[in-house]
């Protein structure tokens, strides 16, 4: 028989359960907000602007979102070197990262608002 020192510890799930709820942090949501509506609001920002028939976020042509992903990887073949200051890439982050900090907060404020009962 193997000595009671070679053998790993039985640990009971009592033990197991309350190990695990020790590690994970209870106050994330009041750190860093409810995590349904950051996956909410970037998922429905990426569909409008990736979307060709909203009028409001067309770029030459073609949808923002689309337009934005072809500068990106234009950019990363030229990769050492970075864009110019007049580069569409610019005007293209400020407006993708504008409108989807502007629909995180107000999916913020819709959330907050459900909460406290002002609607």
């Amino acid at each position: 028989r193997a000595s009671s020192a070679a053998r790993p510890a039985r640990l009971s799930r009592s033990m197991v359960v309350r190990a695990s709820a020790e590690k994970f942090d209870t106050g994330y949501e009041q750190k860093f907000g409810n995590a349904w509506i950051l996956h909410g609001g970037l998922a429905v920002w990426s569909a409008v602007v990736c979307t060709p028939i909203v009028p409001l976020v067309n770029y030459q042509g073609e949808p923002l979102g689309i337009a934005f992903m072809h500068s990106i990887f234009r950019l990363m073949d030229q990769f050492p070197t970075g864009p110019k200051i007049d580069d569409p890439f610019w005007l293209q982050l400020i407006i993708w990262h504008f409108g989807l900090f502007t629909v995180l907060t107000l999916g913020t404020i819709g959330v907050q608002g459900k909460k406290q009962n002002y609607w």
